[in-house]
């Protein structure tokens, strides 16, 4: 029978692990040859158990004084340790043996990383490129080198180069995935990983991320084929089965969310996020009943599920059952008061019952969270505009433009609160702003003041830009 590396290698170590334990927990001396002393540091290491890796090295000293072996896992535990100028005299003593060792140079490489010297540390791991036994390990080094001195592109060019040594390595997927998030080339993310999959049809992780690129699209279509290759290859993805739910409930197919949603469920039987996608099915469905009682089972289950709560509140309000909202909102925010999405609903809550400056109030907490949602400061806006204060609606407006200042809608809406209060010239600059910027939303101006078009001068300019 054939004998199995592998296997002899893990009872080797096994049976050193034992005996280097025993010697520890006896206080005795056994000998062990060089070869398995430094598997038993590897071992330590890799478990960061830095004490019982150091008893090694300093038996390792007494019995084999000269052997260099050591001095490069000296080197990687005093690093570990935070003793970088004694790690770095460990490796001055190998450099001088083996100027070009890549161990060496990937140990001080790490040192420099540390110690906050990011362009000495590229260098150095540069030079390890040319003999890293896995070379795509030292570009994963060289991209976070490249981030930390603010190069991205060249930091995500190291990954791509990475991915072609060693298409299978998850973590180069994910990392490139994370970096052209960073970016924010969705179009080139897609790109990259439809010709990647063009020659790895398998890897089904690269799958996944092509979908969650088509999903900040907004491409729903586009990200359930990517996710369906991804389950064809890999049906037990539990995130696959997740997102794909996610996408056929933004394209209203109820019963292929649900379909998923049972499958996330099958891998993971108590996922609330599983749970949640069915009650909102069947709010899709508008089977309000049955989404209140899927909700409610969720709270009953984990009273800290804030999103159920919110859940119950929005099938209360969609049963035109106001009065009972409220509970259940105020509950969704005691657990979780991060989500600007909860306190816009409470904000519409109280505003129906004319409780103007705690709507207010509200819109300012969901401001604070999300200062770049333009749809809440014209909420705001028009809050105080209409029941509060028309002079501080308007520097509502003002405040949300110095964010957005591109924006037409927010000019043509301040626009409409200005004619509204009988300021006619700044009006009409603000008009031409929102005409310069984008001519065909001006519509706008008249869903926020009606009357607008019975004042000439406004009809002139949006004539003369419509020409």
């Amino acid at each position: 029978m054939q004998s199995d590396p592998g296997r002899e290698h893990e009872d080797r170590l096994s049976e050193c692990l034992t005996r280097f334990e025993h010697m520890l927990a006896n206080d005795d001396q056994y000998y062990f040859d060089v070869s398995d002393m430094e598997e038993l540091i590897d071992h330590y290491l890799e478990r960061l158990d830095l004490e019982k890796a150091w008893k090694v090295l300093e038996l390792a000293a007494s019995q084999h004084p000269h052997s260099s072996e050591f001095e490069l896992k000296r080197a990687d535990i005093l690093a570990l340790k935070g003793d970088y100028t004694a790690a770095m005299k460990s490796i001055h003593l190998v450099e001088a043996i083996a100027p070009n060792n890549p161990d060496m140079l990937i140990t001080k490489g790490s040192i420099f990383s540390k110690t906050g010297k990011h362009e000495q540390a590229i260098e150095i791991f540069l030079r390890a490129l040319d003999g890293a036994e896995n070379q795509s390990d030292v570009r994963l080094l060289l991209s976070y080198e490249y981030q930390s001195v603010g190069n991205q592109l060249e930091a995500l060019s190291q990954l791509k180069l990475g991915l072609l040594e060693s298409p299978h390595d998850q973590g180069l997927i994910y990392e490139i995935s994370f970096l052209f998030d960073m970016i924010g080339d969705l179009e080139a993310a897609i790109e990259f990983f439809n010709k990647f999959l063009d020659e790895h049809p398998y890897e089904y992780n690269a799958w996944y991320n092509l979908a969650t690129f088509y999903i900040r699209q907004k491409d729903f279509s586009k990200a359930v084929w990517a996710l369906d290759f991804c389950i064809a290859v890999n049906d037990n993805h539990l995130m696959a089965h997740q997102e794909i739910g996610d996408c056929y409930l933004e394209l209203e197919n109820w019963d292929k969310a649900e379909e998923h949603f049972n499958e996330v469920l099958r891998l993971d039987e108590d996922n609330a996020d599983g749970l949640i996608g069915i009650a909102e099915c069947s709010e899709g469905r508008q089977d309000y009943d049955l989404a209140f009682e899927r909700y409610k089972n969720i709270a009953d289950a984990d009273p800290f599920h804030a999103e159920a709560w919110y859940g119950m509140a929005v099938i209360r309000e969609k049963q035109e059952l106001y009065d009972e909202c409220l509970p259940y909102i105020e509950k969704a925010l005691e657990i979780d008061s991060s989500d600007p999405e909860y306190w816009t609903f409470l904000a519409d809550l109280k505003q129906y019952h004319g409780e103007y400056e705690a709507a207010a109030e509200a819109l300012d907490k969901a401001n604070e969270l999300y200062p770049e949602d333009m749809n809440v400061w014209v909420s705001k806006a028009q809050l105080i505009f209409n029941h509060i204060d028309r002079e501080l609606g308007v520097e509502v407006l003002l405040e949300a433009m110095k964010i957005t200042p591109e924006n037409a809608e927010l000019h043509y809406r301040e626009s409409a609160f200005l004619l509204a209060s009988g300021q006619i010239s700044e009006a009409l600059n603000f008009l031409q702003n929102g005409l310069e910027l984008d001519y065909d939303k001006h519509l706008l101006l008249f869903e926020e003041f009606p009357e607008a078009v019975n004042i000439p001068r406004v009809m002139d300019l949006i004539q003369i830009y419509g020409q």
